[in-house]
């Protein structure tokens, strides 16, 4: 440093489970010397160092070896945790791919030919994502039984079906995907209440939400296949309820009095959607928080919230408890999310890309949509990665090389 130290070149010797192996050649003075270094996977920057390049939190072991028990997975997570120290951002999708190719488990990979800028979906598109978005609700609802992850759970899925702000919202996908989550929980012998919020707001000043209009009576309508001689006999009524956001709707065990049966007690809750609306002087935070309190340390699952504050006449929403909203809002982890990047955030074509994180301890990873030449289909290439959600400007930069 300062002149009297600089390295000219290095190259790798050996890699380790646990380290780097490097020779490098350095200049110290005019003669330049080879050396050879160790450099941890779990390193930290020099203290010298550490204004230009901040140090990261090492990834916790555990996470890495629930998430893939595949050295190499284990080997690229660490790596890219190394590369977002020396800000060599497009380096992690490289980490991901070369996960992929050397056998890993195919963290961060996302199917060819998923075709998302045509709507209506293929089926086996919606299929692939009720599968996806079913096995993280259950690996998040185990370790929490496990007493590894919080009880407080969000699932962020917003590909084009299912994203209200575009012409594409379908309100069959929400239904259909709510539903695989329940029975894949159900199947586990666990008691699910899919949960609705009900009308907000006082006096004539009340209503529903437009993306949750009907979905509660549709809910119970819809085919479970739980008639008697279908798959899931039985199952709607004792193994999956219904019911509203709030306290009430928290069932806990009660013994029968003979003449009336023991009322079993909820083991997961999906809430649809939870949302403030516009205008409105309630905020969802209330209820909701009271129906997590209720809950205790079983697991409650968001799909698709937006708890952001509304624009409301005499701001509620706006000043009052504020930051008690946010600091509930944040307390829920996410377990999956997917949802694309555009060139805007009003213009919906084409699909640059996506966001993903595709259960509880699996990394971040972006990806970037390309298409094969030829009319040979589409692929989505990771170029970014991370422990923590990717920031926008680091992902448009990763785009652009």
């Amino acid at each position: 440093m300062g002149g009297s130290y600089s390295i000219i070149d290095a190259k790798v010797t050996d890699i380790t489970s646990h380290a780097l192996h490097l020779e490098a050649t350095v200049q110290e003075g005019k003669t330049p010397k080879k050396k050879k270094v160790v450099v941890s996977l779990d390193s930290d920057p020099i203290s010298a160092m550490a204004r230009t390049y901040p140090s990261l939190p090492q990834i916790d072991p555990m996470k890495l070896d629930h998430a893939s028990k595949i050295p190499i997975d284990n080997f690229c997570r660490r790596m890219i945790r190394l590369c977002n120290i020396v800000k060599a951002y497009e380096a992690t999708g490289k980490m991901i791919q070369m996960g992929v190719q050397l056998g890993g488990k195919g963290v961060g990979k996302l199917h060819d030919d998923m075709y998302l800028n045509q709507v209506p979906h293929n089926r086996y598109v919606r299929q692939y994502f009720y599968g996806m978005v079913a096995d993280a609700a259950l690996e998040a609802a185990i370790l929490c039984s496990d007493k590894q992850f919080t009880n407080r759970m969000k699932i962020t899925a917003l590909f084009p079906e299912m994203n209200p702000s575009m012409d594409s919202y379908r309100i069959g996908t929400l239904l259909e995907l709510s539903r695989s989550i329940a029975i894949r929980l159900a199947e586990q012998n666990l008691r699910v209440r899919v949960c609705v919020q009900g009308s907000m707001g006082v006096g004539i000043f009340t209503g529903v939400p437009k993306q949750l209009n009907g979905v509660h009576t549709l809910l119970q309508r819809m085919d479970w296949e739980s008639e008697p001689g279908e798959e899931n006999e039985g199952m709607v009524g004792d193994y999956v309820n219904f019911g509203f956001v709030g306290k009430d709707h928290v069932a806990d065990f009660k013994k029968g009095d003979g003449e009336a049966l023991d009322i079993q007690q909820d083991d997961v809750f999906i809430i649809i959607c939870p949302q403030n609306m516009v205008g409105l002087e309630s905020s969802i935070i209330g209820p909701l928080s009271e129906m997590v309190d209720a809950a205790g340390d079983r697991p409650v699952i968001l799909l698709n919230p937006d708890l952001t504050d509304k624009i409301s006449s005499q701001g509620q929403q706006s000043v009052r408890g504020r930051q008690q909203r946010l600091d509930f809002a944040n307390s829920f982890e996410t377990i999956f999310q997917f949802q694309n990047i555009y060139f805007s955030g009003t213009s919906y074509f084409p699909i640059l890309g996506s966001v993903v994180k595709l259960g509880p301890y699996e990394p971040w990873v972006a990806h970037q949509r390309r298409d094969l030449v030829d009319d040979g289909g589409e692929v989505y290439l990771p170029i970014y990665s991370s422990e923590t959600v990717p920031e926008s400007e680091v992902i448009m930069a990763t785009l652009s090389q």
